[in-house]
């Protein structure tokens, strides 16, 4: 019998945070919006999903988007992302390791056990840190994913636009997820198919 498979697709956005000139503080990042695409594939090919994001603005903790992710990622599963050590990797462990001790070493513990499991990043295939945008190679699949530079995320987190944050996460959350199963040649029919479906019936229920 083969048993459950959980694939989380991670996506981050963050805001890079320059050194100071005085040197004060070293060049980081700061969290700003986390998307966790979760799909189960069950012991029978049946598929599952769920999707989760959230964002906070200037002015807001880390640590409220920390524990907000120790929740929602499963502590086993094989991660999926775009770029996974810089886009994904680097800003957790940032937040990680500046906020809220104790909740920084639960947050890592969980971060650990995932990334040192298997994981997929696409990115490698099409030249691993220096790849294209995402949105110009899922464009070669039929994807759409809105362009956004950093200057706009930076911005949308300066002045509080956390729903375009949450919208932005989870438009590339699901495009690396069908980038995934369009580069699968041709072996991901039943996963896309549920997903469509579990797509359409989420977008149906959210405009009734």
């Amino acid at each position: 019998m083969t048993n459950a498979c959980l694939f989380i697709t991670l996506a981050v956005a963050s805001v890079r945070i320059d050194a100071n000139e005085r040197g004060k503080h070293s060049a980081m990042s700061h969290l700003a919006a986390i998307a966790v695409l979760i799909a189960e594939r069950d012991s029978d090919g049946t598929w599952t999903f769920s999707l989760k994001r959230h964002a906070v603005a200037a002015g807001d903790r880390e640590d409220s988007l920390l524990l907000w992710a120790l929740n929602a990622l499963p502590e086993i599963g094989i991660v999926l992302g775009w770029q996974l050590a810089n886009r994904a990797i680097t800003p957790l462990l940032d937040a990680a390791t500046t906020g809220d001790p104790e909740l920084g070493r639960a947050f890592l513990d969980r971060l650990t056990r995932l990334v040192t499991a298997p994981s997929i990043d696409l990115a490698v295939h099409h030249g691993g840190a220096g790849a294209p945008p995402l949105a110009e190679i899922a464009a070669g699949h039929g994807i759409a994913v809105p362009v956004a530079d950093p200057a706009a995320v930076e911005s949308a987190w300066g002045f509080g636009e956390r729903a375009w944050l949450r919208d932005h996460v989870e438009a590339e959350a699901v495009a690396v997820w069908r980038l995934w199963l369009a580069e699968s040649n041709g072996t991901a029919g039943d996963a896309s198919a549920a997903f469509d479906a579990w797509r359409s019936s989420s977008s149906d229920a959210a405009s009734s």
